[in-house]
């Protein structure tokens, strides 16, 4: 990844999330991390190093970890049980349903190798349904940062916010969206550029790409608004409403399955409140092989010019009142 205009060089999601908990177990002494046998590829290998007494070893054995993270919570503890996505939203869901989002416990739980960016593991690894799972579960808050100025804000809100919290954490290098002084809350979006003609709406690794997408619009007379949501649940309905009342057509992006996810609740608020064409971009209805990134993201139809297609699609329909 070149470094952008101010000469900042970002670095891997991952790493940003490690030394971020480093910092916050520094201000939370009663913060106390759970691994399950990944700690170096999720990078919570840092904490491990700075805090080895609050550092748990639980093997390969998600299920007890989520448990384990149940029961430090009943003792005022602020567990963050990490492993992979897949293996939290799958293998461990019942342990998570049951014994943390039922009782409203406070744990925190980082999915980390999130979407098609986890690349060659295969249909195993490849997380794609974690946020439809998430944010099915009453109780749980869902976000997906979109650059490491956000993942950081998002850690501390969820430290700050009483309450299981599920974020994801992609193995990817994101541009910066944000500058350090960026502030997270809580069903909250951001305008990140303004528009008139078609509603962009991102999420995680998207958001980037709904912006590479209005550059290409932005070629061809289009004006794109290009809204980022790292809020997923809650989710900003009233900027939703406030940007599709205007531009009257909308395409929302996910780094993730369009069945249930990101697009979805995105879709529910405007058949709700506010009826318009309406784009989903991200993984259909299958499972996501192994592949390099830019292969995947360019099979999935995930690149900036297959969201400006989408858009000018939704304009279309916009333009023609077409009612199915």
């Amino acid at each position: 990844m070149a470094a952008n205009e101010n000469g900042h060089q970002p670095e891997e999601m991952r790493d940003v999330f490690g030394k971020m908990l480093v910092q916050l177990g520094a201000e939370y002494p009663n913060m106390v991390m759970l691994d399950a046998d990944l700690n170096t590829s999720s990078k919570a290998v840092y904490f491990k190093n700075a805090y080895p007494d609050r550092f748990v070893q639980v093997g390969i054995a998600e299920q007890n970890m989520f448990g384990m993270a149940a029961g430090l919570a009943l003792m005022g503890f602020i567990p963050f049980p990490s492993t992979f996505a897949v293996f939290a939203s799958r293998r461990a869901l019942d342990q998570i349903a049951i014994s943390i989002c039922y009782p409203a416990l406070n744990v925190k739980i980082p999915g980390s190798y999130v979407g098609v960016t986890t690349s060659r593991a295969g249909a195993s690894h490849n997380s794609i349904e974690d946020i439809a799972i998430m944010r099915a579960m009453p109780n749980m808050r869902v976000a997906d940062p979109g650059d490491n100025a956000d993942l950081r804000a998002i850690m501390r809100a969820a430290m700050e916010t009483e309450g299981p919290v599920y974020f994801r954490v992609t193995r990817y290098t994101l541009p910066d969206l944000f500058d350090e002084s960026h502030k997270f809350e809580w069903g909250k979006g951001h305008v990140i550029r303004p528009g008139t003609d078609v509603t962009l709406f991102g999420t995680g690794l998207m958001s980037y790409k709904c912006l590479q997408a209005a550059d290409l619009l932005a070629g061809d007379g289009i004006s794109a608004e290009v809204v980022h949501m790292g809020s997923i649940k809650p989710l900003d309905r009233e900027l939703v409403a406030r940007s599709v009342g205007k531009t009257g057509c909308a395409v929302a992006a996910e780094n993730a399955s369009i069945v249930g996810g990101f697009g979805a609740a995105i879709a529910e608020v405007l058949g709700e409140v506010c009826p318009a064409p309406l784009f989903r971009i991200g993984v259909r209805d299958q499972w996501v092989d192994s592949g390099g990134v830019n292969d995947l993201l360019n099979h999935h139809k995930m690149q900036p010019e297959h969201i400006a297609e989408a858009a000018i699609q939704s304009i279309r329909l916009k333009k023609e009142k077409v009612v199915y």
